[in-house]
């Protein structure tokens, strides 16, 4: 085999350059992740959110986070409310319970003042957290999700940006650690970044 290399040089080139690119390419996209601390902060974030003018809202308010249904019927939108630990890896899905008194889908239209009915909706799970919505955390890492969501470093973008191009990721100085998935096959393109817990 050694001799056959030897006396093929251009075929020895031809397979030992794409191998020497891959182990270049691993250690270069190995080195954030030694040497960027991880993430410190829970991230919340919901799934399956069409952003639609009637249905649940989430939002960060005072450093807390509240939940309202708009309007007084049922809608299409019900997203469902997730918490990372970046510490166990972990993710927790936070149950949201919508209004009891809201008319079916299809009944005669809603008066206006149905229509911009403000419901408050309790989420015990979230009682007394202190939520932080800035774009980027205490710590330095970034929410992105969708399509255009990671971009990386030169080498990252130029061979693994397909990788995370459809996912949500926490990112940082190049280190990127990609979110649980939810099970739900539209996850990146729906996902609503809430914000980072500070305090429990």
């Amino acid at each position: 085999m050694k001799s056959f290399f030897r006396e093929n040089p251009t075929i020895a080139f031809g397979l030992g350059l794409p191998l020497l690119l891959v182990v270049v390419f691993l250690l270069i996209s190995g080195i954030p992740a030694l040497l960027v601390a991880p993430p410190q902060y829970d991230v919340l974030y919901a799934t399956e959110y069409y952003n639609y003018p009637n249905g649940v809202q989430i939002s960060v308010v005072n450093k807390k986070v509240q939940a309202v249904y708009l309007g007084s019927t049922q809608g299409y939108q019900r997203p469902r409310l997730w918490r990372y630990s970046p510490k166990t890896g972990g993710v927790q899905e936070i149950p949201i319970i919508l209004p009891p008194d809201l008319a079916s889908p299809g009944q005669k239209p809603a008066t206006p003042e149905a229509a911009a009915k403000v419901t408050p909706i309790d989420v015990p799970d979230l009682a007394g957290l202190t939520v932080d919505s800035s774009s980027v955390a205490p710590d330095g890492y970034a929410f992105s999700a969708g399509t255009n969501g990671y971009r990386g470093d030169v080498f990252t973008g130029l061979f693994d940006s397909s990788r995370y191009g459809n996912v949500a990721v926490l990112t940082k100085q190049g280190r990127s650690i990609r979110l649980p998935n939810a099970g739900n096959m539209y996850y990146s393109n729906l996902t609503h970044f809430v914000g980072w817990v500070v305090a429990p």
